[in-house]
């Protein structure tokens, strides 16, 4: 009955493990990528993916045509720009480091992707809503 037990144990233990390595799998995706209107794109990253950190946002302008790629990250889709990542006195094509910081899983994140220029920002620009 003790080995009967054990190998149950054992199973169980095994089985555990083996879902415990495909949650981590699933959870862990590439980064998002997230059009401009035109010569960029930014990236949202909600968890760790190779050398990208998790909670994450990097703007990328691929154009050398005067408007610089603006990512802004909003914490809780409560109106308000909480981190920014910007092309902006960089000549095309520049990708910026990784913007982060901790935020708490499952939290509603709205990241918008601009082109911008002097003053000048082109409307809205490209919005993905998602969670940390």
């Amino acid at each position: 009955m003790v080995g009967s037990g054990a190998g149950r144990i054992a199973a169980v233990a095994a089985t555990a493990f083996g879902l415990v390595v495909t949650v981590q799998t699933t959870v862990s995706a590439e980064p998002r990528t997230v059009d401009a209107v035109f010569g960029g794109y930014g990236e949202w990253n909600a968890d760790p993916y190779g050398s990208a950190p998790g909670d994450s946002i990097r703007a990328c302008d691929t154009e050398a045509d005067g408007w610089s790629i603006e990512v802004k990250l909003d914490i809780d889709r409560d109106g308000t720009w909480d981190r920014v990542a910007t092309t902006r006195g960089h000549t095309a094509p520049y990708c910026t480091p990784w913007k982060t910081g901790n935020i708490k899983e499952g939290t509603p994140v709205r990241v918008q992707v601009t082109n911008t220029g002097g003053d000048a920002t082109y409307p809205k620009g490209s919005l993905l809503l998602s969670r940390a």
